[in-house]
Parts: structure tokens; C-alpha cells; sequence
């Protein structure tokens, strides 16, 4: 989107780290896209962050879930505009969760737990995997983190 100066507006998604009782990090695999990503997505007009990422949840997941602390933000500049990346805490998936969810099949093709250390960048892009590193750091620190990435 541009503004009437004729600037690239910027964009916004929020994603949750979301685990299982083994430590592992939920994953989703998009249709529309060729890696995997956090569960998640862009934020509606007016929306905001926290509400987005437990409706795209519910969305992809089938799961009503309580989001918990802001763990990462980050700007990201790319040729194309830029986009900011809320990364929340999830909580922890019960058994009888996670044989519950339920994928949005015109978005998810599947979904896994992996263990952070088998998160590789050919599964994910690259900026994204720092992302996704520093959102774990901060959760164990339980402080907030901020990037600003220019790729």
C-alpha cells in the first residue's frame, strides 16, 4: 500500500511461539508459501496485534488460545516496503490440544513440533530464523527484544 506522498505504507503480522510439554516449537506449512512459519499472520485494518495472532489461531489452527507476552518486535526492510513482526509467547499445548487442532485447509498443508535447534533456514527465511531465535531467548530471559533487519 502506498500513502498519498507516495510512500511504501508499512505492514504488520503477529505470530506465536506455541509449544509442546517436550519444549518443542509448533510450526505451520503454508500453501501459498514455500517455508514454514510461526502460526500467525497479518494484522486486519485497525486490528491489533495481540487480537490478530489469536485470530489467525483460531483460523489455522482451530485453537482459541491466550496469547502471553510480547517477545520480539521487529522491522524488517525489504525492497518491496517494510513490515513489522510481533512474535508473542503461546502456551504450552496439552495433548488433548494438540489432538485438536484443526488446519485451515486453504492455508495449512501440515503442521510439527521441532525442537528450536532443528529449525534450519532452509525450512525458514533466514532474517526469520533470528527472529524466531532471539523470540526463544527473550522468552528463557524474560525480556522483550527488538531488530530492526534490512535485507
Amino acid at each position: 500500500m502506498t500513502t498519498s506522498a507516495g510512500r511504501m505504507k508499512a505492514t504488520a503480522s503477529a505470530a506465536a511461539v506455541i509449544r509442546d510439554e517436550q519444549g518443542r516449537v509448533l510450526i505451520v506449512n503454508p500453501i501459498y508459501k514455500e517455508r514454514w512459519n510461526l502460526p500467525g499472520g497479518h494484522l486486519e485494518e485497525g486490528e491489533v496485534p495481540t487480537a490478530a495472532v489469536r485470530r489467525e489461531v483460531r483460523e489455522e489452527l482451530g485453537l482459541d488460545l491466550e496469547v502471553g507476552d510480547l517477545l520480539v518486535t521487529a522491522w524488517v526492510t525489504r525492497e518491496e516496503g517494510s513490515h513489522v513482526f510481533y512474535v508473542f509467547d503461546g502456551p504450552q499445548l496439552s495433548q488433548e490440544q494438540q489432538q485438536a487442532i484443526s488446519l485451515q485447509e486453504s492455508e495449512i498443508g501440515e503442521v510439527r513440533f521441532c525442537l528450536p535447534e532443528e529449525i534450519s533456514p532452509r525450512m525458514i527465511p533466514p532474517f526469520a530464523l533470528e527472529m524466531w531465535r532471539r523470540a526463544l531467548v527473550a522468552r528463557e530471559e524474560k525480556q522483550a527484544a527488538y531488530l530492526e533487519l534490512v535485507l
